[in-house]
């Protein structure tokens, strides 16, 4: 790669980094709100439940799990931006590390 071209990369990476901090505060707002809900909805379910103690909790399980999953995908959506971001600033230090070398290779 040319210096040029390592440029163009670190300038692309740092444009998508400065996208980070908003996107995982979004999803990290989203996670939080899907584990409430689905807390909520466990809940409610096991106050108006009939039957022993586990009998109430199996129901609770059972009449959450659709928002229980909801919430497991938010939170592993948010756990992925955090990887990504994480991945791109290393990404952002090999390329920077890179254009140190190729620079002093080619004397520019």
């Amino acid at each position: 790669m040319t210096p040029d071209e390592i440029l163009k990369e670190i300038r692309d990476t740092r444009l998508e980094l400065l996208r980070g901090p908003s996107a995982l505060e979004e999803l990290e707002l989203a996670a939080e709100r899907a584990e409430d809900k689905a807390q909520l909805e466990f809940d409610k379910v096991l106050m108006t439940a009939d039957g022993s103690i586990p009998e109430k909790q199996a129901q609770a399980r059972l009449g959450s799990a659709v928002s229980r999953d909801a919430a497991f995908i938010a939170r592993a959506s948010y756990n992925r931006a955090k990887a990504k971001v994480r991945a791109l600033e290393s990404a952002l230090v090999s390329l920077q590390s890179q254009l140190r070398w190729v620079r002093d290779e080619t004397g520019s």
